[in-house]
């Protein structure tokens, strides 16, 4: 469980700690990245519940949002944010590679933020409670499983940083595993609106890792935090229109 602490430690701000051992390897936290997204998922889907029951529903869910945002430390925002700048704004692979390691945002970084949020809030406010719940614990997942899918079969353009961290010595069946485990959850959770939740997010997975490859020849962190990110709201989305 010390590589379930890890990811945890990892992804959230949530004081698990790692153990006297010290944290192991990333590439061993990885297969657990889906299970902390719907652990992280379940948490903002109590907030969304509970708010739900004093506030108006487009309250509640900005409240909802916004714990989401504070427990993961806008991990994967920061990652769509600067892929946006990078991809959108770079000319050449080397400007991109030095944008994406610049901390300060720009036109495209701010414009993807805002309107990736303005989904989320709409989708979710269009939700009931209980079918809000559902649909965050589904979208979370759903999200880190996206990012673990394309680090199993892909490879990372950096020799350092988070996508070689990410990618040295992953276990690409424990990686399976882990998106397994989480798209069982996805369909038990939402019967046969499972699998058409999660068809939602091939799209957003798919159309970034391709201009992630166009733009810098492959991924790296950043471009994974906006997979998981960008995928994770197409399945809010995705659940607005089921549920309308």
């Amino acid at each position: 469980m010390r590589s379930l602490r890890a990811a945890i430690v990892f992804l959230t701000r949530i004081p698990v700690g790692v153990g006297r051992q010290g944290p192991p390897p990333l590439s061993q936290a990885v297969p657990w990245f889906p299970m902390v997204g719907t652990i992280v998922g379940c948490l903002v889907g109590v907030v969304y519940l509970l708010a739900s029951q004093a506030l108006p529903a487009a309250v509640a869910a900005v409240v909802a949002i916004a714990f989401g945002i504070a427990i993961t430390g806008a991990f994967h925002l920061d990652g769509l944010a600067d892929s946006a700048d990078a991809f959108a704004g770079g000319t050449t692979v080397e400007r991109r590679f030095e944008i994406l390691k610049d901390s300060r945002l720009g036109t495209y970084g701010t414009s993807a933020l805002v309107l990736v949020l303005f989904l989320e809030v709409a989708a979710l406010a269009t939700l009931a409670p209980r079918t809000g719940l559902i649909a965050l614990v589904t979208a979370h997942g759903i999200g880190r499983a996206s990012a673990v899918g394309v680090m199993v079969l892909t490879r990372s353009t950096a020799k350092e940083g988070l996508g070689a961290d990410y990618l040295a010595d992953l276990s690409r069946i424990r990686g399976a595993l882990g998106i397994a485990v989480v798209v069982g959850v996805a369909v038990l959770l939402n019967g046969s609106d499972g699998a058409l939740l999660i068809a939602f997010a091939l799209p957003a997975s798919l159309l970034t890792w391709a201009w992630s490859y166009r733009s810098i020849g492959g991924v790296v962190g950043d471009s994974l935090g906006a997979i998981a990110q960008l995928s994770q709201t197409s399945v809010l989305v995705a659940a607005t229109a089921l549920n309308s």
